[in-house]
């Protein structure tokens, strides 16, 4: 779903990035700041080419090795 969302980086050891709907959510779970994030997001993690993409910012890895597009890294990047 393409609506209006917030972005963070989680507390975990890998500091995943996230996408939820709810503010308070993102809030309650980010490491440091939360965003707004406009693009694809489906069940906690943008979306692209219709898969969730998980991203490890810690070593900036993909769970599955593809690769981050430009606009989650810019995300990732305000987050830093």
């Amino acid at each position: 779903m393409a609506s209006e969302a917030y972005a963070y980086i989680d507390k975990t050891a890998n500091q995943v990035f996230h996408v939820l709907i709810e503010y308070e959510d993102a809030r309650k779970h980010a490491k440091g700041s939360v965003i707004e994030y406009k693009g694809e997001h489906e069940c906690g993690y943008p979306v692209v080419d219709g898969k969730q993409l998980v991203v490890y910012t810690r070593n900036m890895m993909e769970k599955h090795d593809r690769s981050i597009p430009s606009y989650v890294q810019a995300a990732i990047d305000a987050l830093r």
